[in-house]
């Protein structure tokens, strides 16, 4: 298995990441630990995705969501490899994030995961190319 992680962009407090990972069913999951408030868009690939708020299969369109200091595992049960877009918040630059969205009341995630959305597919996930056929 490896994982390759390409910086993207970065600011003060956050920091964007390309991260591939070629993982499959014959490696073991293996205990990680976010180091900064995650949220990750899958691009590409099937894995499960472990931690103590409870587990979740992730596809292309679902977001993972990891807290700071939060230990987790993926694995790759069904599938080899995934690509995720992957944004980092320090703790203090995501408070004032979460402070100005109308009603939010918490500064940490409860699920590990959100579901694909129809309105954020398009923002995720890269275009399809058209099918030709030759005859």
């Amino acid at each position: 298995m490896s994982m390759s992680m390409h910086l993207l962009a970065s600011g003060p407090g956050w920091r964007v990441e390309d991260v591939v990972c070629s993982a499959g069913p014959h490696d073991r999951p293996f205990e990680e630990q976010h180091d900064l408030v995650c949220v990750a868009a899958v691009t590409r690939g099937t894995f499960e995705y472990r931690t103590a708020d409870g587990w979740a299969t992730l596809v292309p369109g679902a977001l993972m969501l990891g807290n700071p200091g939060a230990c987790f595992e993926c694995g790759h049960e069904h599938g080899v490899g995934d690509r995720c877009l992957s944004f980092h918040f320090d703790p203090g630059f995501f408070e004032e994030i979460v402070a100005s969205v109308p009603r939010a009341r918490r500064m940490t995630f409860t699920i590990p995961r959100l579901a694909p959305s129809e309105a954020l597919l398009p923002v995720i996930l890269p275009p399809r190319r058209p099918m030709t056929i030759s005859v």
